[in-house]
């Protein structure tokens, strides 16, 4: 497993607990949680396409709901889609 890699199931592992108490939620504020997953990547990514992708793909290994998360990407200008589950 690459270096990079590495920090992103690091990531995922800090970030499951979030993402299970968002996805468990049983009030949904936005379909599929995007708004929950766009207010995750708007503060840390910070505008930045790249570092959304790297949050992004961290979110879905954690277990995010991948339309909702595809929502929010798109949303914020990253332009990508995340197709899978890397683990």
């Amino acid at each position: 497993m690459k270096k990079s890699e590495k920090l992103i199931h690091s990531l995922a592992k800090d970030l499951k607990p979030l993402v299970q108490e968002i996805e468990s939620s049983k009030i949904k504020k936005t379909q599929n949680h995007y708004g929950q997953y766009l207010m995750i990547l708007s503060k840390y990514a910070k505008g930045n396409p790249e570092h959304a992708l790297i949050l992004g793909k961290a979110l879905h290994i954690a277990g995010a709901n991948l339309t909702g998360l595809n929502h929010a990407l798109n949303a914020i200008g990253a332009g990508v889609k995340i197709e899978f589950r890397t683990i």
